[in-house]
């Protein structure tokens, strides 16, 4: 290592700033979810497919049941609320 190089703390303005071109960030981690990823539209927010499957499986013991979006929003899946009787 020379010594002549320091390792100096970083201004502000050196910051990379990230762009979410308004996608949202995944409610179970925090991500960003890409445009076509599958994603769940939830009445809380936003998820990662897998994130909410995980989610509802450790806290419910089965899968979710979900509807696939139609036409450009396939990579969309809607919660399917379990019908009272």
């Amino acid at each position: 290592m020379m010594d002549d190089q320091v390792n100096e703390p970083r201004e502000e303005s050196d910051k990379a700033t990230i762009s979410t071109k308004g996608n949202p960030a995944c409610g179970r981690c925090h991500l960003l979810v890409a445009r076509y990823a599958p994603q769940v539209i939830a009445s809380s927010g936003v998820y990662h497919k897998e994130c909410f499957e995980a989610w509802y499986f450790s806290r419910y013991g089965k899968r979710p049941k979900l509807r696939q979006g139609n036409g450009s929003d396939r990579h969309r899946f809607q919660v399917v609320e379990p019908s009272s009787k």
